[in-house]
């Protein structure tokens, strides 16, 4: 079943996290993937675990704010970025 043996270690929205931003910051959407997808930041973000992903920012269907359910691949989007042990993530995330 699931949850069993994840030699990757802890991931998912449920991770302690560390804002590292003190405003929101923007990024175009790369892609969505139905509940979860990756933001490419305009700026890049300056810290030790940003190219961990290739420098793309992990955001979750929970962390979209505004009453919207998805991203649009393509679109721009503002957002705060966090840190946890699996690299860094948006949250309070807003579509354009």
């Amino acid at each position: 079943g699931k949850g069993k043996g994840n030699p990757r270690g802890p991931s998912g929205p449920g991770l302690p996290r560390e804002r590292i931003t003190e405003e929101p910051v923007t990024g175009e959407v790369q892609e969505w993937r139905g509940k979860y997808g990756w933001i490419t930041p305009t700026v890049p973000i300056e810290h030790q675990l940003a190219q961990k992903h290739k420098g793309n920012i992990y955001v979750s269907m929970s962390d979209l704010v505004g009453g919207i359910t998805e991203l649009t691949q393509g679109s721009l989007c503002q957002f705060h970025v966090f840190q946890d042990s699996s690299g860094l993530g948006a949250e309070e995330c807003l579509g354009s």
